[in-house]
């Protein structure tokens, strides 16, 4: 059963005269307890896309489409039924903690408003064994002291794993991660992809990933949503360059530097990224790509199932033969 269902969504930000576009039309449905990993480059609308699922976005962004999660239209609900959606049905953890979490209050404060925003008065002895229950479930050995910290006292890993705490204080059933290893060191990277994968299956959950790293989407996702100028380029099961059918999707692992090269060298993807106002009658990723000929510069391709189970925008999904 569909937990999540996006339907012809479009997202786009006044600014000045004019609007930039950040979606444009992604329809997608994930199924209850799958993992499934939004992937792209700074600007291909992954994080904007996550934020409209709970209504997030900011004042001048202009939505239009539709948005259900566990069968409840998100953008007609109203304030009381969006507060019930935001923790009871889905929980967020942002890609910078430090900036998520309120510098004047203790963790201790910050948790327990989540707890009693959600249900109601609670007795302080029962929040504090809540409180500390959540701590200690979200990986934190010494959660009576960080309980009674400031965010400032805490690393960027503790500060991300209260996050995670926060996020499942009401037992939600869907857990969205934007990029929760931005500017973590790569031990705690790795110590924050297993408490994930422990919590999706302590907790039963339906868990979205939202990253640019293919390496940390294959390692938390069974599914993956490459998007690209504010469209899906490709969804499916891709573990590498090899198995990925978009040049695009090839292009993002390959660009990602490996410690066995001999060359030690950066890959890079030619060109700039496409913007999602990209509205001509040809692919958005054609000036990009190693593939494109006449007829990626004067068609626009479809979204398409390639073979079961995978989607993949290209005329040629896994480069000419």
């Amino acid at each position: 059963m569909d937990i999540i269902n996006v339907s012809n969504l479009y997202v786009k930000y006044a600014a000045r005269k004019k609007y930039n576009m950040a979606v444009n039309g992604v329809s997608l449905d994930i199924k209850e307890g799958e993992s499934a990993a939004i992937a792209g480059e700074s600007g291909c609308g992954k994080s904007t896309l996550a934020s409209a699922l709970l209504k997030l976005l900011p004042e001048n962004a202009q939505v239009s489409g539709n948005v259900m999660l566990d069968g409840i239209d998100v953008f007609a609900a109203g304030e009381e039924q969006l507060r019930k959606i935001r923790g009871n049905t889905a929980g967020m953890i942002f890609q910078d903690p430090g900036a998520s979490l309120n510098p004047l209050f203790s963790v201790k404060q910050q948790i327990e408003e989540a707890i009693t925003a959600h249900f109601g008065k609670t007795e302080k002895e029962e929040l504090k064994r809540k409180s500390l229950e959540l701590l200690s479930d979200a990986g934190i050995t010494d959660a009576q002291r960080v309980y009674n910290s400031y965010p400032h006292q805490l690393s960027g890993g503790l500060q991300q794993r209260v996050m995670a705490a926060i996020a499942l204080s009401c037992g939600p059933k869907i857990l969205i991660a934007d990029e929760p290893t931005t500017a973590l060191d790569v031990t705690v990277q790795a110590q924050i992809v297993e408490l994930l994968k422990k919590l999706k299956e302590e907790h039963k959950l339906t868990l979205l990933l939202i990253t640019h790293d293919l390496h940390l989407a294959n390692a938390l996702a069974s599914r993956i949503i490459v998007m690209y100028a504010g469209k899906i380029a490709e969804d499916g099961a891709v573990k590498s360059a090899k198995t990925a059918l978009h040049p695009y999707t090839a292009a993002l692992f390959k660009i990602i530097p490996s410690l066995d090269s001999p060359k030690r060298h950066f890959e890079v993807i030619p060109g700039e990224v496409a913007s999602a106002e990209h509205n001509g009658n040809f692919c958005a990723f054609s000036p990009r790509c190693p593939y494109a000929d006449d007829r990626c510069r004067s068609e626009k391709p479809e979204l398409k199932e390639v073979k079961p189970g995978h989607f993949v925008r290209c005329f040629y999904p896994g480069g000419k033969k």
